[in-house]
Formats: C-alpha cells, structure tokens, sequence
C-alpha cells in the first residue's frame, strides 16, 4: 500500500512529530510512505523519516508566486498518481493542493485533524478566505482523522454541520524511542514545576507566576522549570523580576529531547487556552509524571474518569496551586504509568493500519477514554 502525507515541512512542531512517527510506523508494518513538503524543505525529523521518501517540491511551487502554481500542482499529482492514500497533515496549503491535485483522481483522501478549529478560529481569527477554503474542502472530504473527541466535535461546531460517518479518532501514541529509564530523583524540599512549549499567548504564561505566587502564600516552595522559547519570553522574564518571581523560574530553552527535564519534574504544568492531544503529556505518562492541566479540550480525555485529579475548571493560579497542593503524586504515578499503555504505538499504529486497509468511511473504535477500568 502506497501512502502519501502532504505537510508544509518537516519542522519541529507536533503535527510534523505526528508525521514523522506514525510514517515510520506505517513503513515497520509494511507501507511505501512518501512525505511530501509543499513549504519548506526543512527535516528536523531525519532520524525517524529515514526509510519514508521525503520530497521536496518548496522550490517548484510557492503560494504567493502565482506563475508557480501550474507546476506544483502538475508535481504535487505526480507524486500521487499511483497513491492509495493520500493525507494532507493539516489544514491550509497541505489541505489546498490535496484537494487540488486529487480532483479526478480515484486516490482515497483524508484530512487529519490535530487541533480543535473552532476555539483557534476565535483565538487566532482567521483570515476570511481561510475559513471559508477550509471549511469548503473539509465539507467535502468523506474521511476525516482527529487525535481527540474534542477535536472532532470542534470541527463539527466550526463547520455548523453533525459529525460525519467517515470521521474518526485516533489519538496521539507514546513515542516509546524515547528513554523510559532514569535513575531515581533525588528527595527535595522543593516542588519542581515543568512547562514544556512555546511561550505564547495561547499557553497563557501569566498562570504560571501566579501558580506560584498561590502555591508560595500556601506555604509550598516551589521552581518552575520553561522548556521552549517563543514571543513573550522577555515579558516572562521581566514580569517575573518585576513580581520577585525570577528566582524561583528558570529557562531551558528550546530542547530536542526533554525527557531528562520531564524525569526530574514533580508536576507537568499544562495551561493552554486549547489543546488537541498534546505530545509533551503522552511523554510524561509512562514515566509517572504528574500532570496539572487547564481544561483545554483534547487534554482531559488523556485522564479518562480521573480528570478532576489532573484538570481544573477554572484556569486560575488559585485553581492550579489548589489542584497541586491536594494531588496525591505517589499513587496518581502509578496510575499513569497504567494508563500510558491505552495509548501505546502498538494499539494506536494498529488502529492506523485497519483505517488504510480498510474500505472507506469504516467507523473504527477510538480508545475508550471514559469507559475504563483504569
């Protein structure tokens, strides 16, 4: 089976992780992939897209050079005329060309879905043409993936029409390259705090400071360790002078790999305005990390029946310090440890595989996110 993802490229963001792991999945099950980059010709991913064909076609066609167009999309088709599948990774030029060069072609196309539309809709505010480009294809593709319920049923408002037959779960998997051995941490009178991502509005930094300042008048000393760089990194940094904070905050910076950061952490600090199935919780799971999380969609269904005891309702710093402080941290460890293997790649990529093998619009059963005995 010949299998065709179109992305922008393959940068370090989580769609592109998505890309490169569940491509190199596919291939391990017996698969031709080819990725296809239509934006750029980065591949950050090289180690894990190693045996996938990685074309890049950046050069050939550019979206604001319009003399170009003819010929990416003659080159964009050529690269699917004998494909099974093709998905297009995620929304705007990926979705645009899938669409474009499949017309008349008996190629089955699917859109993947990473993010809830509806709440970036109303946080980013898509430029009108967008909107009314995607939700035109998105109408019109059968097949739809989602890594969450909630970014299935986001999609259903952003469009104002019910959930389609084609459209189905797959959730994100525990990328198990990563290592799963450390050494145990040594004890500290210090709670470590871990944010892993970018700096950005839509990660509401503003919730960290006061998560400590809440957690500090309960009497909890705590250090907050950032992950990530991004555009209000400086504002972080002064706000935090500016509110004595900046000794109980410290910057990694950008990191490849941030399991070391995650294994030396008591709590994962998650406050996004929205969120699909972020990755970084995926990572903290099977090693026992603890997780605080604002209610930002997709999250709370990592936690199944137990969501109260990793998510607030309120995004506050009250509400987190509060969550926090009450966590039992030994046995919610263990718990996750469990509850990691519902998203194993074996399951997930098996499930992968009986979507492309199977006829169309088969509705397969997603992992069972409420309905467990974990």
């Amino acid at each position: 089976m010949k299998i065709v993802f179109f992305v922008r490229d393959l940068g370090l963001g989580g769609v592109e992780r998505c890309v490169a792991l569940v491509s190199e999945g596919l291939i391990a099950r017996g698969c031709e992939v080819s990725i296809v980059m239509l934006g750029g010709n980065r591949n950050l991913w090289a180690a894990r897209t190693g045996s996938a064909k990685v074309i890049d076609l950046s050069e050939t066609w550019q979206g604001k050079k319009p003399w170009t167009w003819l010929a990416g999309w003659r080159a964009a088709r050529q690269q699917i005329k004998d494909a099974d599948i093709l998905i297009a990774a995620t929304f705007l030029m990926p979705l645009y060309m899938a669409y474009a060069v499949s017309r008349g072609l008996k190629t089955r196309v699917i859109g993947w879905v990473h993010g809830p539309l509806f709440e970036l809709d109303q946080f980013a505010t898509m430029n009108p043409i967008h909107r009314k480009a995607c939700q035109y294809i998105y109408r019109r593709l059968n097949e739809l993936v989602f890594v969450s319920e909630h970014a299935r049923d986001s999609l259903a408002r952003w469009l104002k029409q019910p959930i389609g037959d084609g459209w189905q779960v797959l959730p994100n998997f525990v990328d198990e390259e990563q290592p799963k051995v450390y050494p145990d941490k040594p004890a500290s009178h210090t709670l470590q705090l871990l944010f892993v991502g970018r700096i950005a509005v839509e990660k509401q930094p503003h919730l960290w400071l006061e998560t400590l300042e809440c957690l500090n008048k309960k009497g909890i000393h705590a250090k907050l360790t950032v992950v990530g760089d991004g555009p209000l990194e400086d504002w972080l940094k002064n706000t935090s002078k500016a509110r004595q904070l900046d000794k109980q905050i410290s910057f990694a910076g950008h990191q490849s790999n941030v399991g070391d950061y995650l294994n030396a952490a008591d709590v994962l600090l998650l406050t996004s305005s929205f969120e699909g199935c972020p990755l970084v919780v995926l990572e903290a799971m099977p090693l026992g990390l603890v997780v605080a999380s604002t209610n930002a969609g997709g999250v709370y269904e990592l936690f199944g029946k137990r969501r109260s005891e990793f998510v607030v309702e309120t995004a506050s710093g009250e509400a987190l310090a509060e969550l926090i402080a009450k966590q039992r941290r030994p046995e919610l460890s263990i718990w996750l440890k469990q509850r990691a293997k519902h998203y194993s790649s074996e399951q997930i990529l098996q499930q992968w595989m009986t979507l492309c093998l199977a006829p169309p619009t088969i509705n397969l059963k997603s992992v069972d996110t409420e309905n467990t005995e974990l």
